[in-house]
Protein backbone atom coordinates (compact mmCIF):
# COMPACT_ATOMS: atom_id res chain seq x y z
CA UNK A 1 0.00 0.00 0.00
CA UNK A 2 1.24 3.22 -0.99
CA UNK A 3 2.63 5.58 1.56
CA UNK A 4 -0.42 8.87 2.46
CA UNK A 5 0.48 11.99 0.99
CA UNK A 6 0.21 15.24 2.18
CA UNK A 7 0.76 19.13 0.87
CA UNK A 8 2.34 21.27 2.40
CA UNK A 9 3.71 24.38 -0.25
CA UNK A 10 6.12 25.87 2.65
CA UNK A 11 8.52 22.30 3.07
CA UNK A 12 12.11 23.11 3.05
CA UNK A 13 14.81 20.38 3.48
CA UNK A 14 15.62 21.83 6.53
CA UNK A 15 12.49 21.27 8.56
CA UNK A 16 11.99 19.03 11.27
CA UNK A 17 8.78 18.78 12.46
CA UNK A 18 5.88 20.40 10.56
CA UNK A 19 1.92 20.86 11.00
CA UNK A 20 -0.12 20.10 8.20
CA UNK A 21 -2.65 22.87 7.17
CA UNK A 22 -6.42 23.02 8.07
CA UNK A 23 -7.26 21.07 4.97
CA UNK A 24 -4.49 18.33 4.60
CA UNK A 25 -5.20 18.04 8.65
CA UNK A 26 -8.62 16.75 8.47
CA UNK A 27 -7.75 14.42 5.43
CA UNK A 28 -5.64 12.89 7.41
CA UNK A 29 -7.30 12.45 10.92
CA UNK A 30 -10.86 12.43 9.59
CA UNK A 31 -10.63 11.03 5.99
CA UNK A 32 -7.64 9.04 6.69
CA UNK A 33 -7.98 8.27 10.28
CA UNK A 34 -4.20 7.63 10.51
CA UNK A 35 -2.31 7.77 13.91
CA UNK A 36 0.63 8.65 15.54
CA UNK A 37 3.55 6.77 14.52
CA UNK A 38 2.50 6.31 10.93
CA UNK A 39 4.71 7.13 8.00
CA UNK A 40 3.31 9.57 5.60
CA UNK A 41 5.21 11.67 2.86
CA UNK A 42 5.00 15.49 2.07
CA UNK A 43 5.59 17.45 -0.53
CA UNK A 44 5.82 20.79 -1.77
CA UNK A 45 5.14 20.70 -5.46
CA UNK A 46 7.96 21.41 -6.72
CA UNK A 47 10.10 18.53 -6.47
CA UNK A 48 10.74 17.96 -3.10
CA UNK A 49 9.26 15.26 -0.45
CA UNK A 50 9.74 14.59 3.20
CA UNK A 51 9.25 11.40 4.45
CA UNK A 52 8.75 11.19 8.26
CA UNK A 53 6.05 9.94 11.01
CA UNK A 54 2.88 11.57 12.41
CA UNK A 55 3.81 13.04 15.87
CA UNK A 56 0.64 14.22 16.58
CA UNK A 57 -3.03 13.96 15.36
CA UNK A 58 -5.40 15.89 16.95
CA UNK A 59 -9.20 17.76 15.84
CA UNK A 60 -7.33 20.66 14.53
CA UNK A 61 -4.06 20.35 13.94
CA UNK A 62 -1.65 17.08 12.91
CA UNK A 63 2.21 17.08 12.98
CA UNK A 64 4.95 15.44 11.01
CA UNK A 65 8.49 15.08 12.50
CA UNK A 66 10.43 14.16 9.07
CA UNK A 67 13.41 12.13 8.75
CA UNK A 68 14.54 12.39 5.42
CA UNK A 69 13.88 14.37 1.97
CA UNK A 70 14.51 13.34 -1.30
CA UNK A 71 14.79 15.45 -4.62
CA UNK A 72 12.68 14.74 -7.69
CA UNK A 73 13.86 15.95 -10.90
CA UNK A 74 11.37 17.13 -13.39
CA UNK A 75 10.04 14.77 -16.42
CA UNK A 76 12.87 15.05 -19.21
CA UNK A 77 9.81 16.23 -21.08
CA UNK A 78 8.18 18.99 -20.03
CA UNK A 79 4.56 19.47 -21.38
CA UNK A 80 2.15 22.18 -20.86
CA UNK A 81 -1.23 21.98 -22.43
CA UNK A 82 -3.45 24.89 -23.23
CA UNK A 83 -6.77 23.60 -23.47
CA UNK A 84 -10.37 25.32 -24.16
CA UNK A 85 -12.50 24.54 -21.05
CA UNK A 86 -14.78 21.95 -21.04
CA UNK A 87 -18.24 21.95 -19.49
CA UNK A 88 -19.18 20.81 -16.02
CA UNK A 89 -17.52 17.86 -14.04
CA UNK A 90 -15.37 17.33 -17.72
CA UNK A 91 -13.29 19.35 -16.22
CA UNK A 92 -12.44 17.80 -12.93
CA UNK A 93 -11.73 14.57 -15.02
CA UNK A 94 -9.48 16.28 -17.29
CA UNK A 95 -6.98 18.40 -14.38
CA UNK A 96 -7.09 14.75 -12.74
CA UNK A 97 -5.38 12.80 -15.70
CA UNK A 98 -3.28 15.60 -16.66
CA UNK A 99 -1.94 15.43 -13.57
CA UNK A 100 -1.32 12.08 -12.95
CA UNK A 101 0.40 11.91 -16.59
CA UNK A 102 2.90 14.81 -15.17
CA UNK A 103 1.97 17.93 -17.52
CA UNK A 104 4.01 20.77 -16.33
CA UNK A 105 1.55 23.46 -17.23
CA UNK A 106 -2.56 24.02 -17.78
CA UNK A 107 -3.23 27.51 -19.72
CA UNK A 108 -7.09 27.91 -20.05
CA UNK A 109 -7.35 28.69 -23.63
CA UNK A 110 -9.90 30.83 -25.02
CA UNK A 111 -10.71 30.14 -28.61
CA UNK A 112 -13.30 31.58 -31.23
CA UNK A 113 -16.06 28.55 -30.43
CA UNK A 114 -15.44 28.25 -26.93
CA UNK A 115 -18.61 28.08 -24.70
CA UNK A 116 -17.24 28.12 -21.40
CA UNK A 117 -15.63 31.04 -19.78
CA UNK A 118 -13.24 30.32 -17.06
CA UNK A 119 -13.46 31.80 -13.94
CA UNK A 120 -11.39 32.78 -10.51
CA UNK A 121 -13.51 29.82 -8.46
CA UNK A 122 -12.37 27.41 -11.65
CA UNK A 123 -9.62 28.05 -10.65
CA UNK A 124 -9.52 27.20 -7.18
CA UNK A 125 -11.29 23.68 -7.60
CA UNK A 126 -8.77 23.11 -10.42
CA UNK A 127 -5.86 23.61 -8.21
CA UNK A 128 -7.63 21.41 -5.37
CA UNK A 129 -8.25 18.56 -8.12
CA UNK A 130 -4.74 18.97 -9.04
CA UNK A 131 -3.13 18.95 -5.09
CA UNK A 132 -5.80 15.54 -4.60
CA UNK A 133 -4.26 14.01 -8.15
CA UNK A 134 -0.64 14.40 -7.15
CA UNK A 135 -1.09 13.22 -3.59
CA UNK A 136 -2.84 9.57 -5.35
CA UNK A 137 -0.16 9.15 -8.24
CA UNK A 138 2.65 10.26 -5.65
CA UNK A 139 3.83 12.66 -8.45
CA UNK A 140 5.91 15.48 -6.49
CA UNK A 141 5.55 18.09 -9.17
CA UNK A 142 2.08 20.17 -8.99
CA UNK A 143 0.85 21.76 -12.28
CA UNK A 144 1.18 25.04 -13.20
CA UNK A 145 -2.39 26.60 -13.18
CA UNK A 146 -2.21 29.74 -15.23
CA UNK A 147 -5.54 32.45 -15.83
CA UNK A 148 -7.50 32.23 -19.01
CA UNK A 149 -5.31 33.13 -22.16
CA UNK A 150 -6.40 33.90 -24.76
CA UNK A 151 -5.29 31.83 -28.55
CA UNK A 152 -3.56 34.45 -30.52
CA UNK A 153 -1.31 35.21 -26.92
CA UNK A 154 -0.47 31.65 -26.40
CA UNK A 155 0.35 30.35 -30.06
CA UNK A 156 2.90 34.28 -30.30
CA UNK A 157 4.56 33.42 -26.90
CA UNK A 158 8.57 33.30 -28.11
CA UNK A 159 10.53 30.69 -27.03
CA UNK A 160 6.79 28.53 -26.56
CA UNK A 161 6.97 25.00 -29.16
CA UNK A 162 3.44 24.06 -29.78
CA UNK A 163 1.27 21.63 -31.61
CA UNK A 164 -2.23 20.93 -31.64
CA UNK A 165 -4.71 18.53 -31.84
CA UNK A 166 -6.15 18.12 -35.24
CA UNK A 167 -8.32 14.93 -36.03
CA UNK A 168 -7.93 15.92 -39.69
CA UNK A 169 -3.63 15.18 -39.22
CA UNK A 170 -1.83 12.67 -40.90
CA UNK A 171 0.07 11.38 -37.68
CA UNK A 172 2.88 11.81 -35.13
CA UNK A 173 5.55 12.11 -37.51
CA UNK A 174 6.35 16.20 -37.58
CA UNK A 175 5.89 16.60 -33.80
CA UNK A 176 8.51 13.61 -33.09
CA UNK A 177 11.61 15.62 -33.38
CA UNK A 178 9.57 19.27 -31.12
CA UNK A 179 12.05 20.23 -28.80
CA UNK A 180 11.28 20.63 -24.93
CA UNK A 181 9.31 22.68 -23.27
CA UNK A 182 6.38 21.62 -25.47
CA UNK A 183 2.90 22.98 -25.48
CA UNK A 184 0.02 21.41 -26.75
CA UNK A 185 -3.45 23.18 -27.84
CA UNK A 186 -6.56 21.59 -27.25
CA UNK A 187 -9.69 23.25 -29.20
CA UNK A 188 -13.35 23.68 -27.73
CA UNK A 189 -15.21 20.51 -28.83
CA UNK A 190 -16.58 23.01 -31.91
CA UNK A 191 -13.15 22.65 -33.40
CA UNK A 192 -10.49 25.66 -34.10
CA UNK A 193 -11.96 28.33 -36.08
CA UNK A 194 -10.70 28.48 -39.72
CA UNK A 195 -9.07 31.98 -38.70
CA UNK A 196 -7.30 30.04 -35.67
CA UNK A 197 -6.64 27.21 -38.14
CA UNK A 198 -5.06 29.48 -40.42
CA UNK A 199 -3.10 31.23 -38.25
CA UNK A 200 -1.85 28.00 -36.42
CA UNK A 201 -0.74 27.42 -40.58
CA UNK A 202 1.07 30.25 -41.10
CA UNK A 203 3.53 29.91 -37.95
CA UNK A 204 4.22 26.56 -39.24
CA UNK A 205 2.76 24.91 -36.03
CA UNK A 206 2.74 21.32 -36.75
CA UNK A 207 -0.56 19.12 -35.70
CA UNK A 208 -1.17 15.87 -34.12
CA UNK A 209 -3.58 13.24 -34.87
CA UNK A 210 -4.79 11.09 -31.76
CA UNK A 211 -7.07 8.82 -33.33
CA UNK A 212 -9.42 7.67 -35.94
CA UNK A 213 -12.20 9.40 -34.14
CA UNK A 214 -13.46 13.34 -32.93
CA UNK A 215 -12.64 13.34 -29.35
CA UNK A 216 -14.17 15.25 -26.54
CA UNK A 217 -11.66 18.27 -25.18
CA UNK A 218 -11.10 16.51 -22.17
CA UNK A 219 -9.93 13.35 -23.87
CA UNK A 220 -7.53 14.91 -26.91
CA UNK A 221 -6.22 16.49 -23.91
CA UNK A 222 -5.20 13.54 -22.00
CA UNK A 223 -4.51 11.60 -24.83
CA UNK A 224 -1.99 14.16 -26.50
CA UNK A 225 -0.10 14.42 -22.96
CA UNK A 226 -0.39 11.08 -22.90
CA UNK A 227 1.51 10.58 -26.15
CA UNK A 228 3.58 13.60 -25.29
CA UNK A 229 4.94 11.96 -22.24
CA UNK A 230 5.90 8.45 -22.85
Amino acid sequence: MAIPSFYHPNLDAQDKEISLDASESAHAAKSRRLRPGQPVRVFNGVGLVGLGLLSIVGRREVGVELDSFERSPPTSRLVSVAVAVPKGDRQKVMIDMLTQLGVSEIIPLRCEHSVTNFTENMLEKWTRVAIEACKQSQNPWLPTITGEREFSDVISDEGRSCVFANAGSCGLSAVAGTASPITVLVGPEGGFSERELTKLNQLSVPSMRLGPYILRTEAAAIAAVGVLVA
